[in-house]
Order: structure tokens, then C-alpha cells, then sequence
């Protein structure tokens, strides 16, 4: 289904992570699921600039934010914030031993590995959790892409997000894990 909306530039992009809820409205949402496992709940949902995976676990609260850095994100409760390049990793552990991990990459393509891989993303979106494909903004590209796929076990949940980006041949990848001890 194609969405009349596109990405902003991947350079204008920001990972961010909350101990908290945000706001639903801070985020135009376009599609949204609802997981779960024995004890965790992922509200996973796909926005006109990226994605929000927000996490109940009991009382715990955590939220992912990828979107466009000029979204007015709140400050209190951050974990961390950064502009995608390259690749980076970071792990936290929390109080009723919730572990969260993120992996995020950027890269940056040339044309013709770009289109190969744009291609299979477009596969892939006939069985994701969640997919947009968003209009091209012009007739010699193709439109960007947004998809989530999950994994849903007993203690952890695990979340693939991938976003195109035609105009700079940029895909951005994140792997988030929010995982539970066994004696959680």
C-alpha cells in the first residue's frame, strides 16, 4: 500500500531511547501492532519518519524512538540519542532484570546494490509485523520503505526494523532485543 508521505533525509534521522512512555502524538503513527509474550508487551508502530517500539514489562516502561531530530522529543528520562552512521551498539540492564540491546547500522549504497536490496525489502513486505511503502518522490526512484519484524519468545522479544532512504541510496537497520532473566 502506498502512503503519500516519504522520509526525511537519513541525516536529518535520531535514534533515541526513554525509560518512560512518550506522548502518542509526538509521533505521527501510520501503523501500529500490539505483541506480547508471558510477561512483556511491545506496541510496535511505524511513523511517517521511522518507527516507535514501546515496552511494558510490569511497572517498566521502555521506548524507542527513531524519527526526524526535529520532532520535539522530551529530554527527561533519555537513555541515549544519535544520529545513524555506521554502526553502533548499546546494551542496558534495568530493575526486574529487563535487559534492552539495540544494534543500529547505516549504510550507504550505490545505485545498483541499493535497487537489489530495495527489491528484497519489497519481498519481505508481504510478511512483516509491520510495512509502508511510501510514495516516490520522483518517477526514477523508488519510494523509501519502512518494515518491522518481530520474534516473539517466552522471555524476550526481538525487533528488526528496516528504512530506506532513495534519495542518499541509504538503508538504516536496527536490531533491538528486550529480553528477561530466567528468574524474572
Amino acid at each position: 500500500m502506498l502512503t503519500p508521505t516519504c522520509h526525511p533525509a537519513v541525516s536529518d534521522m535520531l535514534l533515541s531511547g526513554f525509560t518512560r512512555r512518550l506522548h502518542p502524538e509526538l509521533c505521527l503513527c501510520l501503523r501500529s501492532a500490539s505483541l506480547k509474550n508471558s510477561k512483556m508487551v511491545l506496541e510496535a508502530r511505524l511513523c511517517s519518519a521511522g518507527h516507535v517500539l514501546v515496552l511494558s514489562h510490569g511497572a517498566e516502561s521502555l521506548t524507542e524512538v527513531f524519527s526526524d531530530r526535529r520532532e520535539p522529543l522530551p529530554t527527561q528520562h533519555r537513555l541515549f540519542e544519535y544520529r545513524p552512521h555506521g554502526c553502533a551498539t548499546k546494551a542496558l540492564d534495568f530493575k526486574r532484570a529487563l535487559h534492552y540491546s539495540i544494534s543500529s547500522s547505516l549504510e550507504i549504497l550505490s545505485p545498483t546494490t541499493f535497487l537489489r536490496l530495495h527489491e528484497e525489502l519489497v519481498q519481505d513486505c508481504r510478511h512483516p509485523s509491520l510495512s509502508i511503502h511510501f510514495s516516490s518522490t520522483n518517477r526514477f526512484s523508488p519510494g523509501a520503505l519502512s518494515l518491522i519484524q518481530t520474534e516473539v519468545s517466552r522471555d524476550s522479544i526481538l525487533v528488526y526494523t528496516f528504512h530506506t532512504f532513495p534519495n542518499q541510496l541509504a538503508v538504516v537497520k536496527t536490531q533491538s532485543l528486550f529480553e528477561l532473566n530466567e528468574s524474572a
